[in-house]
């Protein structure tokens, strides 16, 4: 460490001023540097600081096993969240990972903080909170800066990625050329290069932000943008290149950008009734995760400890994304929305699907409307049942071998049509899989994808004699994407499919 960045480090350190906490903790009372900004808003000297710590993180990946320095090192973190290796992922699985190493746990600490991130259960936006937390205190460390917050990318204001991201070389404190840490090439070439950008349907909120209670939130959050986002990042969608792959995608920098992004979005989703939707289920919150620290440290904490930004001491600077503030309802609009899911009881079918594959084309999807829903359509009572939504759920979606990218989903009635979803296939192994991934919760090789279609039902204005479809068409993720020039890609031998899928009606 040079003397200029040692004098900054130690009158950052200083500048803290330190509290203990309830739970024996130390931590720091939030400043104005302890604010998480997007990206774009770093300055150089900023931007400098993420790129040295990520460096220096790096340098450590050959430091002994049993060292404080390889705990913090950037190979570590990553086999925190998963790895490819016997005892965790399997055998490595994908293209585009060129120089993946497997590895098997060996001394307690490994066994203790590997292969531990949360994905499909209530604890994935908080194991990740707090995986964040310590990952930003070695990271700190590491680039000599108390000062230095991770960085969101803020891709539904902007699906470019961010330049500090892409930059292949930099200057560094020595005045070297040097390559940019931040940047991997197993990335989509038009996100690498800057020509493309992410495309919305990957990147909106709606959906989860929509959602009133903590499940639904985190369930419908990690689907889009979080799961979308990632199998967009890379070449042939999931499970390829690093973002594309769970046991791998640490290994790329914009990781830690993305799902600071995700904890962003969390945050705002609380800040619209926290004492409501904050999670408070006591064995939630009695849960505990080992992390490592700055030190090199392997600290085991109880997610309640942790469940909040002010308990952490940081926040986050303005972004896209986060609730809009409610809006007065036009008279009889509402119920115009709301009509369809309303002349059913709770849970009752209002159209089906069966078994069906899924080609790497469009694929239209006849929907079945029950008797009832078309009697009900018939008669157009004028005395509805109050309240109520409109689901569509696909169970049962499983495929044999990658699909090679991801799926918008439109709910069709005659000639018009709207968007309700996309289809990731983030975390989902193919069919057959066997082995400790699958059997020890780091995958599944069967998905189930529930999207709220309200409004397109209610702008469709289902009738009687209507004959609703799904249709599914590849993308790639990407601005501008079109189903034929993507079709050409998809892998012909997937043989994706799903068991069954309909609209139900729900409180």
């Amino acid at each position: 460490m040079t003397t200029s960045i040692f004098k900054r480090f130690l009158l950052s350190v200083c500048a803290s001023a330190l509290a203990i906490t309830a739970s024996g903790f130390v931590t720091t009372h939030a400043r104005a540097d302890d604010q998480r900004k997007s990206i774009t808003d770093l300055t150089p000297s900023q931007v400098m600081s993420l790129r040295r710590g990520v460096a220096k993180m790096m340098s450590r990946n050959s430091a002994p096993t049993d060292t404080a320095d390889f705990r913090r090192s950037w190979l570590y973190w990553a086999n925190m969240h998963l790895h490819f290796g016997d005892d965790c992922a399997g055998p490595v699985m994908g293209n585009g990972m060129d120089g993946v190493q497997t590895f098997t746990a060996t001394t307690p600490d490994e066994t203790a903080t590997w292969c531990k991130c949360e994905h499909g259960t209530i604890n994935f936006l908080t194991w990740h909170r707090m995986y964040l937390w310590y990952f930003e205190r070695v990271l700190q460390d590491a680039a000599g800066d108390a000062s230095l917050r991770i960085p969101y990318w803020d891709y539904e204001a902007n699906g470019q990625l961010p330049a500090a991201y892409r930059d292949a070389t930099y200057v560094d404190d020595t005045g070297a050329t040097v390559p940019n840490p931040l940047r991997v090439e197993a990335r989509q070439p038009g996100l690498d290069d800057g020509s493309s950008s992410l495309s919305s349907d990957v990147t909106s909120t709606d959906a989860a932000m929509a959602d009133q209670d903590f499940a639904s939130f985190s369930g419908d959050l990690e689907n889009t943008p979080h799961g979308a986002v990632h199998c967009a990042i890379v070449t042939g969608g999931c499970p390829n290149g690093l973002m594309g792959s769970v046991p791998v995608a640490a290994l790329d920098a914009i990781f830690y950008a993305h799902h600071a992004n995700i904890d962003r979005l969390y945050d705002c989703w609380l800040k619209v009734n926290e004492s409501t939707r904050l999670p408070n289920d006591p064995n939630q919150l009695n849960t505990m995760f080992t992390f490592v620290d700055s030190d090199g440290s392997t600290p085991t904490r109880r997610v309640g400890d942790m469940l909040t930004t002010a308990q952490l001491s940081y926040s986050y600077g303005s972004g896209g994304g986060c609730p809009a503030a409610p809006q007065p309802q036009v008279a009889g609009a509402a119920a115009a929305l709301e009509r369809p899911a309303m002349i059913l009881a709770q849970g009752q079918a209002l159209a089906v699907a069966g078994p069906t594959r899924i080609s790497g084309a469009a694929t239209t999807v006849p929907l079945a409307l029950q008797p009832a829903a078309r009697e009900a359509l018939a008669a157009r009572p004028e005395a509805a049942k109050p309240g109520g939504r409109t689901y569509l759920t696909i169970e049962g979606v499983q495929y044999d071998k990658p699909p090679g990218g991801l799926y918008n989903v439109f709910l069709q009635a005659d000639s018009r049509r709207a968007q309700v979803g996309v289809i990731n296939f983030f975390n989902l192994l193919p069919s057959g899989t066997v082995g400790h991934a699958a059997h020890m919760g780091h995958g599944t090789t069967s998905a189930n994808f529930r999207f709220d279609v309200t409004k397109a039902v209610g702008e469709l204005g289902l009738s009687a004699d209507a004959q609703p479809s799904l249709v599914f068409e590849p993308t790639n993720g990407l601005a501008g994407s079109t189903p034929e020039a993507v079709a050409p890609h998809m892998n012909s031998d997937a043989n994706l499919r799903f068991d069954s899928a309909r609209l139900v009606s729900a409180p």
